[in-house]
């Protein structure tokens, strides 16, 4: 691997992730409030499968830029059946396809509006199933650091934090605009747990399940920062969480979740605390044997 290749990888699973991350954390909401009036969260349905779509698109294309040569991509997928890139090739493909119809569905009625429930669930299955293969293309006997079952638990855990950060961070903006349901606290709420939780495992994981990977042969530049990174990971971590832990306690339920910027703080904060992780995880390529 080279640092030039590399970064687009970072991004991609990263952006990826999210967007399936979204779909998941917001399937959460809709059966948490399935006795609410489904129409008054149409708006922000609508917001957050483009929000997805959008970023899905964006990790496609950077995909392409970490191949040496793009134009032969599509000789990947003839490969699907012994070879796991291939098949992420193939469902990032179907689950962007996925997204572009359950917006569709919503948005212009195409090709119904009562196919919604349908696409959208197609639609976040197929996302899991993408974060399932993306860990299982990294998890190469080679390369032990990476073999191990931290990097499943990584990928759904940055998943699930980011995912339903993005959604916080969607319903603040909605709040300022006067936009938002009645009943938007209870969504906030239920998104703030689901992130409690995603560091509670993220934490577990990098206490307990990852390999330690400071003072191995990196394939990035100055392989010595990488204490540095793990540190940074950590205090942006913790400090994201404790900002939205603050939000949530003090400001959340007196002035109904309208307080914005402790949201964007923390979601940056926790965005770049999964960009250090990640990194790190590029970092650990280690090769042994053939």
């Amino acid at each position: 691997m080279t640092q030039a290749n590399d970064w687009p990888l970072v991004f991609f699973t990263l952006f990826s992730q999210i967007s399936v991350g979204i779909l998941i954390s917001a399937l959460v909401v809709w059966l948490s409030l399935k006795n609410t009036e489904a129409t008054a969260y149409d708006t922000m349905k609508k917001v957050l499968l483009l929000t997805a779509l959008a970023l899905m698109a964006v990790a496609l294309v950077l995909s392409f830029l970490h191949l040496s040569r793009p134009g032969q991509a599509i000789y990947a997928l003839s490969h699907a059946a012994n070879s796991w890139l291939s098949r992420e090739i193939i469902l990032a493909s179907l689950f962007l396809l996925s997204l572009a119809l359950s917006y569709a569905s919503l948005k212009w009625n195409f090709p119904h509006h009562k196919l919604f429930e349908q696409l959208y669930l197609a639609a976040t299955i197929m996302g899991i199933l993408l974060i399932w293969i993306m860990a299982r293309v990294y998890m190469l006997p080679t390369i032990p650091l990476w073999n191990a079952p931290s990097t499943p638990v990584a990928f759904f855990t940055t998943t699930l934090l980011l995912g339903a950060m993005t959604i916080l961070v969607v319903t603040a903006l909605g709040a300022r605009q006067g936009s938002q349901p009645a009943s938007i606290e209870q969504v906030q709420g239920l998104l703030f747990y689901l992130v409690a939780f995603a560091v509670f495992i993220a934490l577990l994981n990098m206490f307990v399940l990852q390999p330690d990977i400071t003072g191995l042969t990196s394939s990035f530049p100055l392989p010595e920062v990488a204490g540095k990174w793990k540190n940074a990971q950590i205090v942006f971590l913790l400090a994201g969480f404790s900002l939205l832990t603050w939000w949530f306690a003090f400001q959340h339920p007196q002035e109904g979740g309208t307080t914005s910027w402790l949201i964007y703080l923390s979601a940056a904060c926790l965005f770049l605390s999964e960009l250090a992780g990640r990194y790190l995880f590029y970092a650990s390529y280690f090769r042994v044997g053939i």
